[in-house]
């Protein structure tokens, strides 16, 4: 098991060392740019989903800000996460971003004030992926727990292409992504239409 472990923490490392190195290359109009609209696939699972959960970009990852309001501007809930302990993350209902303050590890969270809801799609950061539909995320397990709590909702990932990974270790509770989002491809399993 410690060599499991070891082997995520390896590639943790790596994967965010490309990962800010491709970010700081980027200039401010293609940073602003990148994620502000759902390509299509994408926005057909949102026109079918009522709640859609965001989570607060930190650093180099993947934003989500635009989608925020591009979703706002299509009549969805959008949801933020809050984290709670080691239980399943929760989601709270944000109508607007001034609602969202320092939380866990000091990443944007929705205040106490925001009601919960229970998400139909979950769009999530992650560290690496690969073409299997595996997530390596921070390595606390909170989305883990989430997507076992919310088997119903469909799971997204937002990452950068040179995120991308052979081969991510999975173990048997890590649930596979419906679709990962990237700034230049969206990658699909088969069966995402149902």
């Amino acid at each position: 098991m410690s060599s499991l472990y070891d082997n995520k923490q390896k590639l943790r490392e790596e994967y965010r060392r490309r990962r800010d190195a491709f970010y700081s290359q980027l200039d401010m109009a293609t940073r602003g740019l990148a994620f502000r609209r759902p390509p299509t696939p994408l926005a057909q699972l949102i026109e079918k989903s009522e709640i859609i959960a965001l989570y607060s970009a930190t650093g180099s990852e993947a934003p989500t800000a635009s989608l925020t309001e591009y979703l706002t501007e299509i009549g969805k809930t959008t949801a933020f996460p809050v984290v709670v302990g080691n239980s399943p993350l929760e989601f709270r209902k944000v109508d607007n971003l001034d609602l969202l303050e320092a939380g866990f590890r000091n990443i944007s969270e929705p205040n106490a004030n925001c009601p919960t809801v229970t998400p139909d799609l979950i769009i999530a950061p992650m560290v690496a992926f690969d073409r299997s539909m595996g997530r390596l995320g921070q390595g606390g397990g909170h989305y883990d727990r989430t997507f076992a709590k919310y088997p119903q909702a469909k799971r997204i990932g937002f990452a950068w292409s040179v995120q991308e990974a052979d081969a991510v270790p999975v173990q048997a509770h890590d649930a596979p992504l419906d679709m990962i989002v990237t700034e230049s491809e969206i990658i699909q399993r088969i069966d995402i239409k149902s």
